[in-house]
Order: structure tokens, then C-alpha cells, then sequence
């Protein structure tokens, strides 16, 4: 009987891993564009929003310091705080 409950419990795993249902990496990883001011705190580059602080990474930002941007790219979290990956930066001129 046990034998029969394990294959029946790898049967159902796999079905359920390959199926629309499951949690996908792509899904979690949409683009986003956000707005703030970039300020560099020590070797980072930060984006400081009314929403909070994202980390930023993917860009050469130092022509950017304390100025207003538009950053696209993905946002994920980390022990360190909210990351975003840059795709595209673009200043705002205020």
C-alpha cells in the first residue's frame, strides 16, 4: 500500500509542476517603472520613492546623481532591501 500512495504522490507532484497552476519565475518577474530621485550611498545607487527604497543595478548612474528618474526594470527583494535591475533610466526634467 505505501508503495502505491508514493507513486501516486510523485505522479500527482509532477502533473501539478507541469501544469498552468504552478508558480511560474516569469509571472513574478514582470517590468516595472518607477520614479524618484537617485542618491549614491557608498558604492550603491539608490532611488528614494514615496513608496520606499529601491537599490539600483544595470546602469552606469553617475551622470545621474541627485536628479529626478524614471528607472524600468524588474524589482525583486533581498535581505539587503528592494532591488531593481535597470533596463532603461531616463531623467525627469522638473
Amino acid at each position: 500500500m505505501s508503495r502505491r500512495f508514493i507513486i501516486l504522490f510523485l505522479s500527482l507532484f509532477v502533473i501539478f509542476a507541469l501544469s498552468p497552476l504552478a508558480p511560474s519565475k516569469a509571472a513574478a518577474a514582470q517590468e516595472e517603472t518607477i520614479v524618484g530621485t537617485l542618491v549614491k550611498h557608498g558604492k550603491v545607487f539608490v532611488l528614494e520613492t514615496d513608496e520606499g527604497d529601491y537599490i539600483v543595478k544595470g546602469k552606469n548612474l553617475s551622470k545621474m546623481e541627485g536628479k529626478m528618474v524614471e528607472i524600468t526594470g524588474t524589482i525583486s527583494e533581498s535581505d539587503k532591501g528592494d532591488t531593481i535591475d535597470a533596463k532603461a533610466v531616463e531623467e525627469i526634467e522638473e
